[in-house]
């Protein structure tokens, strides 16, 4: 995978968090992966920030960070561990039939 795929996933997962994250937070983390190419600093504190805001994460916003994650090698990683276990335990169980 090249870098320009890897930034790419890492746009489509920042993307997903636009409303989810507040405007400050967005930005920098936009400005981190855009301007600086620091994709790693920027999920980590995305998922610090998802933890310490309780911010909500659905199904496809989990999905982007974990292909991103995945692309940089940290799909294994504490943090994205944490975020496994946090959108699980946010997700609603299917109800019974």
């Amino acid at each position: 995978m090249t870098k320009e795929d890897v930034r790419a996933l890492y746009a489509v997962a920042l993307e997903s968090l636009k409303d989810v994250l507040p405007p400050k937070l967005y930005h920098d983390a936009h400005r981190w992966v855009h301007q600086y190419g620091e994709w790693g600093l920027a999920m980590e504190h995305i998922i610090d920030w998802i933890g310490d805001l309780d911010l909500p994460v659905g199904q496809a916003q989990f999905d982007a960070m974990a292909g991103a994650m995945a692309a940089m090698g940290w799909a294994e990683s504490s943090r994205m561990k944490w975020l496994r276990e946090y959108f699980m335990a946010q997700s609603p169980l299917p109800k019974a039939r």
